[in-house]
């Protein structure tokens, strides 16, 4: 083979290998940020949980009460044993905030106040605690005006 025909012909097949390494590098690139990406908090809490128990200043709930809770957007919904909305249960706007351990979960009251409240999700447990004012730990005592919530993801 020519001297000329050789140089085009190394230059094509380097041109070749250069696009299909680019071309892995791409698709492996693609594959790996879906592997590694974590999702938010805000993510992983979407979608229907089961109420596995609630206790308000030391006094549990009758698991008979005890129903679902339904995350959608920045929005929540409580439903009765049966899985249906009762009468007066309306969509409940919620907020997040994971840079804090725990987290913050607040719950819009209306007029512009919050409960302020910690949470944990751990895996397919989600605990809250909540009151007027924000608490330290994920415990209710009587008096306390601590409203604690653990759910199971459905």
């Amino acid at each position: 083979m020519p001297k000329r025909g050789r140089t085009t012909a190394i230059l094509l097949a380097t041109g070749a290998v250069v696009v299909g390494v680019l071309a892995v590098v791409s698709f492996k690139g693609d594959l790996l940020r879906g592997w590694f990406h974590r999702q938010s908090d805000s993510e992983r809490i979407q979608g229907k949980w089961k109420i596995v128990s609630i206790v308000e200043s030391g006094q549990a709930l009758p698991e008979s009460k005890l129903g679902y809770c339904i995350f959608e957007g920045e929005m929540m919904l409580i439903l009765d044993p049966n899985g249906k909305a009762t009468v007066g249960s309306l969509p409940v706007a919620y907020r997040l905030d994971e840079d804090h351990k725990p987290g913050w979960f607040d719950t819009d009251r209306g007029l512009g106040e919050w409960n302020l409240g910690i949470y944990e999700l751990n895996g397919d447990t989600l605990r809250i605690c909540s009151s007027w004012e924000r608490p330290t730990g994920f415990e209710t005592e009587a008096n306390s005006g601590n409203l604690l919530i653990v759910l199971q993801r459905e």
